[in-house]
């Protein structure tokens, strides 16, 4: 008989830069946006990676691909910025046809070791179906799995992508992973303090919803636990790992050292 996992606390211990990687605009914001407003409460600097150019995200005939992709663009960018978020980061790829490839790996590492972050979230690259109702987008499985194959082995590895030291880009280590959409959630960050404002940056995201009431109802009861005293409360879980090779102290002298080359 297995022992059953239980759902633990974030621990941002030594996490002084987040990196959020995912598919499409909008998808931090349903994934982590609660997580983002309290790590940048704390003083921990976020960036958002969208992998895509989103200019699939949308049936009206009358918005051309370009007038899509600088639209939603604008979107994510104005949602970040009710999130306290840094900066986001397109990487430009079509919606819809996200791969893996080598040459998408090496950008993403490039921007892993120039940013530096400690602590990375991601999609799982394993969710194929979600609930009864639900097939899940091939670009978040892959976006999945673009950010772990960016991570391990590439971006900690001086004999991956050797002439990024040219560019001042040396190896990183992350010391925390967060996937999220994970059966498997071991990590809980409780949003209910603000759960106003995640809901307000996904409907940053207009060009997403016909019927924003609408979807802001489905919001407050998709995610909401109800509790026994018939208040709600809201979480962000997700599967937490830790890479940590040394002591707090070590581990910053050990980048400071790589940093310097």
């Amino acid at each position: 008989m297995t022992e059953e996992k239980k759902l633990q606390g974030p621990d941002w211990k030594g996490v002084q830069r987040v990196m959020v990687m995912m598919a499409h605009p909008d998808d931090p914001d349903f994934s982590c946006a609660g997580t983002a407003i309290q790590m940048a409460r704390h003083g921990i600097e976020v960036t958002y990676m969208i992998l895509t150019n989103g200019d699939k995200g949308n049936h009206n005939p009358l918005i051309t691909r370009n007038q899509l992709i600088l639209m939603r663009q604008e979107e994510q960018r104005a949602a970040a910025e009710l999130c306290g978020v840094k900066d986001v980061l397109f990487m430009d790829e079509e919606d819809g046809f996200l791969r893996p490839t080598f040459e998408l790996r090496k950008r993403v590492c490039r921007e892993i070791r120039r940013i530096r972050p400690q602590l990375i979230i991601c999609p799982n690259p394993e969710r194929y179906l979600v609930g009864e109702g639900y097939i899940n987008h091939p670009d978040h499985r892959n976006a999945g799995v673009v950010a772990l194959e960016a991570i391990f082995p590439a971006a900690d590895n001086p004999m991956f992508y050797p002439d990024m030291a040219n560019e001042g880009y040396h190896p990183h280590k992350i010391s925390q992973l967060y996937v999220s959409g994970h059966d498997d959630a071991t990590v809980e960050v409780d949003v209910s303090a603000d759960i106003e404002t995640k809901i307000s940056a996904i409907l940053a995201h207009k060009s997403q919803f016909e019927k924003p009431k609408e979807v802001e109802k489905w919001l407050r009861e998709r995610w909401g636990d109800k509790q026994p005293d018939g208040s709600m409360r809201y979480y962000e879980r997700f599967k937490g790992m830790r890479f940590d090779r040394w002591g707090d102290e070590e581990g910053e002298e050990s980048e400071e050292s790589e940093q310097k080359g």
